[in-house]
């Protein structure tokens, strides 16, 4: 102890007694008043001093960390996860108390062998031992001794050396490395001598036996050095290792034979004793210091290389010749979890005690979830009881609640003698068999939605698959049947087998016991995004793609994954997500020196992200002009991804690469699943062209993203828009539940009332479902909704507009068009097959896959909305407001009267009396109608003049036949002259 760095008492003159500390962690504002340190307590926590040191103690908590006085070290160590050693190196390096340079360095020299001083054994190593430092011990556990260790071959190493031998030189000239152990750096060895035996043989006629002497014993070392930084480095050999190893079996074999007392009336008449004493029980732990742990409590305990070592009968049936009772303790971690449940189901014998799933929640000081036995003993622990009562009372009670995987239990009648008379029955142990099927995977979960209250799940790493009562009780009948065929009727006989199948013995009502679990479904954080796949989980976040194979803290139901989510929506598809690979980056997006986004396409050969682009291209028929229809579709085939053409203006290439931006944006906003007040959306797809609302061209390939790709990676709901009832039903939402990621209305005509919907983007869904109660759906656990319509939307106000994410399909792709001479042209007819189909290769599917992920993360990075550019897009509007009649009036009536004062009474009466259809129109929503048809356009509606100056509100009143009218003056502007020219040319408005 003298000789470690640093003493508790330099920390507590260093923190006003430890005071500092203590308010790192617990919030009070007055040493002298009560507080509160449970969430769920009262203020029944207080402050005490004692020779200058300051203390905290709840006095309402019964039974935890703050029953007894704790202060500012103990209360530091125990929120970060350390020891009370770990915590005074940390704390000294934090306060500059000691030098972080002279902690925990491994001392690492080397030598050539001719210079060595040391002597090497004939393996080329040599280890000198010394005797276990406090800091030591509490490093290996709190009850840790050294005659624990010795007592399962573990020393405390002053330093090892090993010969780095090269066949290429001698020896004597060969690097001799030693690695050297400091007070803080602490290297331990299990020193393993493995005595060989004599080799036995038959020699000659007569089969004399020839006994061969055996060979010397050899010694191996497992070094282990708990503080190496790098993992891979804590754990090293010296010498010859065996192949299968298990450590503790020379201490059980001497625990054993301790207990063997032979007496007279225990011998048969051969003198053979008729049954030996065995030990109560055996531990097997996952590792060297959970051993050492589990020992230090008093029990006997063995391990083997590794946690997934295999396991053999015979290894098994040796355990059991010395013990009653053989119980494994696995670690928390996915590794341990699948390896003690394999262990529990290869060997039905063996009770299994699982440590409790609340130590995953605690991090150790790594910042990594606790998981194993060691953990276990650290937090319940107490600083202040050398003994640690309590702690080997935990383990006790902890061991007492192992359970076997064996779910039945055999009875057999004896005799006086022992011996076994008549048939034997069977039955099941209903507390073991619901243990048997949580290691299989099997759990309730509560759901207030269901009839009963609850469902039965099955469990596989990160897949959740709904099962019903019965397929739980088939569940038992297959596994003994196939144990039956593995291991034979003397195992597993038909009684056993007719005792499940010929009874009730697993029943609904013995089911409804089995225990209940909690699974974090949820899908998303606020900055990230997970895509679950049959045997992994994409992580997706603003830096790019994880993918993650152990580890799962999130879950999924089976329906929901990518892959099942893909059959159902395309059920053509051979879309297989083991050859889904994260790719590098498909396109890059940032910005230029003049704050501008600038696109680069990264890889061409997506067909899907070529396809995004193409609906981007809104210029396109400049691009091609000249062109005949066979050289247009030439030219398409032979440039697929091009946003940007010398046959364009730099501010044309740039409005088509903001179409894609905002495709792309839009794409990773529904693909995400966080919501938020801020981004409360609803993504709305429509045709760029400009078109009469009676004219509904479409085609425009915008229902592969939102019907097809979108589907394929959340679950949905879809909805055709184009049903009347689809809004004015009280069935609306029929189908949605708060698993319901992404509602699709698509293919809405000019009648869908977008208003209808606006609470339901913002705030809480309630649905309506036929023959169900109708129930509420929480804007949080609503899904995201997209429209999709090849008409405008009409009288959007501000307010409607500022909750839509539109984007804009150019008709790159088009129908048949007779009117324009136009042949139909799709992205089948492109790219020569169907998207989503078993034409689609497997090399699509992953390009596919990481284009909408990359589109994720694309909106994780991005903090503005991006919008589509929305020139088309608000005249569209404008049009459909306005109309088609109103539209032709216009035209006809300021056509010869543009940079000229116009009657607005006069005007008006002109268009009551162009139609009887305006005959009811009133003086306000005239005006908007011509601000409206100024704007469309691209006239200025009452521009400033100086020849006449307007009233206080803007309005030019003038005298007009004796009194004063209000007057309008739509004045031409040079972009109105070119949209003339071009509106004459093409005849859009025609």
């Amino acid at each position: 102890m003298s000789k470690f760095p640093i003493d508790q008492h330099q920390i507590f003159a260093a923190t006003n007694g430890g005071l500092d500390l203590i308010q790192r962690f617990i919030d009070f504002k007055d040493v002298n008043k009560h507080f509160k340190i449970r969430k769920e307590g009262t203020e029944s926590a207080n402050l005490s001093k004692k020779d200058g040191i300051w203390f905290a103690k709840d006095w309402g908590e019964a039974s935890g960390f703050f029953k007894d006085s704790k202060h500012g070290i103990h209360i530091y160590a125990h929120y970060t996860g350390r020891t009370y050693f770990e915590a005074l190196l940390e704390l000294g390096k934090e306060l500059g108390l000691i030098d972080e340079k002279k902690v925990a360095v491994k001392n690492i020299t080397s030598v050539k062998f001719n210079q060595f001083q040391g002597e090497l054994n004939e393996d080329n190593f040599s280890y000198e031992t010394k005797d276990f430092t406090d800091y030591e011990l509490e490093t290996l556990g709190p009850l840790v001794t050294q005659e624990t260790c010795q007592k399962y071959g573990l020393y405390s190493l002053t330093s090892y050396s090993w010969l780095k031998s090269n066949d290429l030189v001698q020896k004597e000239f060969c690097d001799v490395y030693t690695v050297t152990s400091s007070e803080t750096y602490p290297i331990f060895g299990f020193v393993i001598t493995d005595q060989a035996k004599p080799k036995l043989t038959l020699e000659g006629k007569d089969k004399n036996i020839k006994v061969e002497a055996s060979k010397p014993a050899k010694t191996w070392v497992k070094i282990y050095q708990p503080k190496s930084s790098d993992k891979k480095y804590r754990f090293s050999y010296l010498g010859r290792k065996p192949k299968q190893h298990i450590f503790g079996l020379e201490n059980l074999k001497s625990v054993y034979n301790k207990i063997q007392v032979v007496e007279e009336e225990s011998l048969d008449d051969d003198n053979i004793p008729i049954h030996l004493n065995k030990i109560e029980r055996v531990i097997i732990c996952s590792g060297d210091r959970d051993s050492l742990n589990m020992a230090s409590t008093g029990e006997v305990v063995i391990w083997f290389n590794s946690e997934t070592a295999e396991i053999t009968e015979s290894q098994i049936g040796m355990l059991f010749k010395y013990s009653r009772e053989v119980l494994n303790v696995p670690d928390l971690d996915p590794t341990g979890f699948d390896a003690g449940k394999r262990l529990a189901l290869e060997h039905l014998d063996i009770k299994t005690a699982w440590l409790p799933e609340s130590l995953t929640k605690r991090k150790d000081f790594r910042g990594s979830p606790m998981k194993d036995f060691t953990d276990f003993m650290k937090i319940n622990a107490k600083f202040d009881d050398k003994e640690q009562i309590e702690l080997k009372s935990k383990v006790k009670r902890f061991l007492e609640l192992a359970r076997p995987g064996r779910f039945w239990t055999e009875k057999r009648r004896t005799n006086k003698e022992g011996r076994i008379v008549g048939e034997t029955t069977y039955s099941v142990n209903y507390k073991n068999a619901f243990n048997f099927l949580k290691l299989n995977g099997f759990s309730r979960i509560k759901d207030e939605n269901r009839k009963d209250g609850y469902y039965f799940i099955q469990q596989d790493k990160h897949i959740l698959r709904e099962v019903s009562a019965q397929e739980i009780k088939d569940f038992f009948n297959q596994f003994l049947d196939e144990k039956q065929h593995e291991k034979g009727l003397r195992y597993f006989p038909d009684d056993l087998l007719n005792m499940l199948i010929g009874s009730e013995a697993v029943s609904d009502k013995k089911l409804v016991n089995l225990p209940t679990k909690d699974f974090d479904f949820t899908d998303y954080t606020a900055h990230s995004q997970y895509l679950f796949f049959k045997n992994f989980i994409w992580e997706v976040t603003a830096k790019g793609i994880n993918e993650i194979h152990k580890g799962y803290h999130r879950y999924v139901k089976e329906e929901h994954l990518i892959d099942n989510l893909v059959k159902h929506v395309h059920k053509n598809s051979d879309f297989d997500s083991d050859k889904v690979k994260v790719l590098p980056p498909l396109f890059d997006i940032s910005k230029d020196e003049n704050n501008n986004y600038k696109i680069e396409i990264l890889n061409n050969e997506c067909e899907f992200l070529n396809y995004l682009i193409n609906g981007s291209r809104v210029f396109w028929e400049k691009e091609m002009a000249g062109l005949s229809d066979e050289e247009q579709i030439k030219y398409k085939k032979n440039n697929p991804s091009v946003l940007r053409s010398d046959k364009l203006t730099d501010d044309e290439n740039y409005i088509q690469e903001m179409h894609f931006f905002n495709k792309g944006y839009s794409i990773g906003y529904l693909m995400h699943g966080d919501k938020s007040m801020s981004k409360a959306w609803c993504v709305v797809a429509m045709d760029d062209r400009i078109v009469d609302n009676n004219q509904s061209f479409g085609r425009t390939g915008k229902s592969l993203t939102w019907g097809g790709a979108i589907r394929c990676m959340k679950s949905n709901e879809y909805k055709g828009a184009r049903r009347k009832d689809v809004l004015d039903g009280q069935f609306t939402y029929e189908g949605v539940t708060k698993d319901t990621d992404y509602l699709l209305f698509d293919d809405a005509n000019d009648q869908f009332k977008f208003n209808e919907i606006f609470t339901d983007i913002t705030g809480d869904m309630t649905v309506n479902g036929k023959n169900q109660s109708a129930y509420g759906v929480s804007f949080y656990d609503s899904p995201k909704i997209c429209i999709t319509t090849n008409f405008a939307f009409k009288n959007l106000d501000p307010s409607s507009m500022s909750r839509m994410l539109i984007n804009s399909w150019s008709d790159f792709y088009h129908g048949k068009n007779p009117t324009e001479n136009r042949e139909e042209f799709s992205p089948r007819d492109h790219f020569g097959h169907d998207f989503f189909s078993k034409s689609w290769d497997d090399h699509q599917w992953n390009l596919f896959i990481n284009c909408l992920a990359q589109f994720a993360s694309l909106y994780l990075r991005t903090k503005s909305k991006i919008e589509a550019p929305q020139e088309n897009l608000r005249k569209r509007n404008l049009k459909a407001d306005m109309g088609d009649k109103f539209l032709e009036w216009a035209e006809e009536y300021f056509g010869e009267r543009l940079n000229s004062f116009v009657v607005k009474r006069e005007a008006h009466d002109h268009l009551k009396a162009f139609s009887k259809y305006f005959s009811e129109i009133n003086s306000n929503l005239f005006k908007t109608r011509v601000r409206q048809y100024s704007e469309f356009k691209n006239y200025q509606f009452n521009p400033d003049l100086e020849e006449q100056k307007k009233a206080n509100d803007g309005r030019f009143m003038m005298w007009y036949e004796g009194k004063s009218e209000e007057h309008f003056y739509l004045r031409a502007t040079e972009e109105s002259e070119e949209d003339l020219e071009e509106t004459t040319e093409k005849g859009l408005y025609d």
